[in-house]
């Protein structure tokens, strides 16, 4: 994948605040699996940073110089696709870790990470982060945990993306998006337009698959939320 036409803004000057707030603690502890005695560490070691919407937090054109924890809004991961297609790689939210790859591998990203919306990280340096893996075991599970997780998902993806139909794609996300909530229901019903770019699809196809399942007593949606009724008949709609 290539990076062009980027269609969000690098900052110039980065707004740091200098000392952590109470909800900064809460996520790092609760990220790090942690007690407030080590959160308040770590937390001594890092920079609260505000991030604007649509302004880049880590960028490909740049050497990763931080490790970010999502401490309050959403990122996403971006990039253009050989044939000019905007893709999203990956979503973080409160409590995600955003460039830590970067720690053990010189190369220059080939995306972007951009605030979808005005959201706040807690960044540490790289040579400070390491630092805290080495000494803080809770630190190192943490990051392993991670890369785990997404290297589970991006296989997933590569399975589904290989094997599944726009409409497979398209009932397969639906269906893991609302078994993340105990009644089954996406909140805030998703953006048509993200969602494309989640299942690498169009806004237009998206539309019409959700529209079927919704004619069909499948699903259910208001402006608070879509519902899965059945999910047992979105799994056989999959494959």
């Amino acid at each position: 994948m290539r990076v062009v036409n980027r269609q969000w803004h690098v900052p110039p000057d980065p707004c740091y605040h200098h000392g952590m707030n109470e909800m900064a603690h809460m996520v790092l502890a609760e990220t790090f699996a942690c007690n407030a005695a080590t959160a308040e560490t770590l937390a001594a070691r890092a920079r609260l940073r505000d991030h604007p919407a649509h302004s880049v937090i880590i960028a490909a054109d740049r050497d990763g110089a931080h490790v970010h924890v999502m401490v309050d809004g959403h990122a996403r991961m971006m990039a253009f696709a050989v044939d000019g297609r905007l893709v999203a790689i990956e979503d973080y939210l409160r409590g995600d870790l955003l460039g830590e790859t970067a720690l053990f591998e010189k190369d220059q990203p080939a995306h972007d990470i951009a605030a979808v919306i005005a959201s706040t990280s807690a960044a540490f340096g790289q040579a400070v982060f390491l630092d805290l893996m080495t000494n803080y075991s809770c630190v190192a599970l943490a990051v392993s945990r991670r890369l785990v997780a997404r290297l589970s998902r991006i296989t997933q993806r590569m399975v589904e993306g290989a094997t599944l139909s726009a409409n497979g794609r398209i009932h397969a996300e639906l269906l893991r998006r609302a078994q993340a909530s105990e009644d089954l229901t996406i909140r805030p019903p998703p953006v048509l337009s993200q969602f494309a770019l989640q299942v690498q699809s169009t806004r237009e196809t998206v539309s019409r698959a959700i529209n079927a399942l919704e004619k069909r007593g499948i699903i259910t949606r208001d402006d608070h939320g879509l519902r899965v009724v059945a999910p047992h008949r979105i799994e056989e709609l999959i494959y």
